[in-house]
């Protein structure tokens, strides 16, 4: 149990002039001050003796790089990180680790309906599973996600999510797990997709999902709410702040689409 706590435990580190500092190495006026673990550290835009040091520590020779494909509900995000993987793997010979780790609402009885009581909870458990994906990693190269932690944040925009279970003070700490990880996610390749046909996508796989009776976490929208997440998706891309590792594209539901994805994240890991 000691060695488990000492796995885990936090260091703390000063950003000066937007890199990370192990705070014990760094004197003079800094910008930040956060605590992390030796895993979350390695993911941020680091100093390069501290970097070093953190990789002696890990006993890796390379850095691991986080890439998030984000977009719209239906866009296709799965299938693009799907084909990217193989060819990740097979040309670029390339250790990929895609975490899948979900919050449901059947993992928990308190969360089978929507309450007031508990809605709060249940969405911050389910942003804490995809920021889990983000920091369990062994030796892989690439951490691939293809949700973003901040896309409960867009769907907190959209009206049609609002149906009166969160309260502000539950929001507030939702938001706390949603940008518990920022300033790694400020450290990673982001793609955001958009897809002509992802109501079409959307909505035909959410019929299909009732058509076999699988109940979903939340009510399917019609085709005006769901637009509407679209949107605010869009609207508020300003979120990622580090636009040299950002990029839109455009994809199609076709078998090329995800070679444009894979070329532009292949030219944003090298920066």
């Amino acid at each position: 149990m000691k060695m488990k706590h000492n796995k885990e435990k936090k260091l703390k580190y000063v950003k000066f002039e937007n890199k990370w500092y192990e705070a014990k190495r760094f004197k003079g006026k800094w910008d930040d001050v956060k605590y992390f673990t030796n895993k979350e550290a390695i993911l941020l835009n680091l100093e390069e003796k501290t970097e070093k040091e953190l990789l002696r520590k890990l006993g890796r020779k390379n850095k691991p790089q986080v890439v998030i494909i984000d977009g719209p509900d239906g866009t296709g995000k799965s299938t693009v990180v799907e084909n990217m993987i193989k060819r990740l793997e097979e040309k670029d010979d390339l250790k990929i680790i895609f975490n899948k780790f979900k919050r449901r609402r059947n993992d928990d009885s308190r969360f089978k309906e929507p309450l007031k009581e508990y809605e709060w909870l249940f969405r911050k458990q389910v942003v804490e599973e995809i920021n889990r994906r983000i920091v369990e990693f062994t030796d892989e190269d690439i951490i691939i996600l293809d949700k973003s932690p901040y896309c409960e944040y867009f769907y907190q925009k959209t009206k049609s999510f609002d149906r009166g279970y969160i309260t502000p003070y539950g929001n507030h700490k939702m938001e706390k797990e949603i940008f518990k990880y920022k300033d790694i996610i400020d450290n990673a390749v982001i793609i955001f997709l958009e897809n002509k046909e992802c109501w079409n996508n959307y909505i035909g796989r959410e019929t299909k999902k009732s058509n076999e009776g699988h109940k979903t976490s939340y009510e399917t929208l019609n085709e005006e709410e769901y637009m509407d997440m679209v949107k605010m998706f869009k609207e508020h891309q300003n979120i990622y702040e580090n636009k040299g590792k950002y990029k839109r594209i455009r994809i199609k539901n076709d078998d090329k689409s995800w070679k444009k994805v894979y070329k532009r994240v292949e030219k944003l890991l090298e920066k």
